[in-house]
């Protein structure tokens, strides 16, 4: 009968086996067999891969499709071979005026107040003092023609209001004064103002002894404010002038 102790020591030899580390050597020579296989075996599939690329190339070549001799190569384009193209023109789109049509009184325009956002100036709806407002679809109210009369000029409103035409106009009453919209009249000085260019490329407005500016919180455009000039004014087109009657 066999010894159980015999067993158990052939079970403990088996463990000490697997569990037993290698030295260092023996790890550094079976790493250094492992990349000698895989650069062997890398070797040999890109020697496979160029004579596949190799055989590829020339099946390519023996399909080649030789030129077709009646074609040659393209050679300069004559102007005559190039069709004319005219541009489409939209006869509803006015091209803008430049500062001087604008200034010579061909033009009715909107007055912008850049410092206010998208505010322009026009008269009240329900009454004829000029503000600076957000409105829209006011145009009847709020596009004006720069009629200029010597070194000054006479803002009138495009269209007509009744039977006269209607311009801004000074008014000196209570503290800071109003800019109105009342009927043009030839010998009032109220109603001519000194428009020029500042140094930003924006339009100041000046009436009498003072700048016409806008003032915060009412936006009502005032000629009487003690102080230097702070509102400025841009021009946008908005086509030609109606006809005066």
């Amino acid at each position: 009968m066999a010894d159980p102790r015999d067993d158990l020591a052939a079970i403990a030899d088996g463990v000490r086996r697997v569990t037993t580390l290698p030295g260092p050597q023996t790890l550094r020579r079976r790493s250094e067999q492992r990349r000698r296989r895989r650069t062997a075996v890398t070797g040999v599939g890109l020697a496979v891969a160029a004579v596949a690329a190799g055989t590829t190339l020339l099946q390519a070549r023996d399909h080649v499709v030789p030129p077709d001799p009646g074609v040659g190569p393209a050679g300069p384009v004559t102007p005559s071979a190039v069709p004319s193209v005219t541009p489409s023109v939209d006869p509803s789109v006015t091209p803008s005026a430049g500062p001087q049509e604008i200034l010579s009184g061909r033009r009715q325009v909107l007055i912008l107040v850049p410092g206010m956002g998208s505010s322009t100036l026009a008269t009240g709806r329900d009454d004829d003092r000029v503000r600076a407002t957000t409105e829209q679809g006011i145009d009847d109210r709020a596009l004006w023609v720069l009629r200029p009369e010597g070194d000054r000029f006479r803002i009138m409103l495009a269209r007509p209001g009744g039977t006269d035409r209607v311009c801004m106009t000074v008014v000196h009453d209570a503290a800071p004064g109003s800019v109105r919209g009342r009927a043009c009249e030839p010998a009032t000085s109220a109603q001519l103002f000194t428009i020029e260019k500042v140094a930003d490329g924006t339009y100041s407005i000046f009436q009498g002894k003072r700048y016409v500016q806008v003032v915060d919180g009412t936006n009502a455009l005032v000629p009487d404010l003690p102080e230097g000039l702070t509102t400025t004014y841009e021009f946008a087109d908005r086509g030609p002038a109606p006809a005066e009657r």
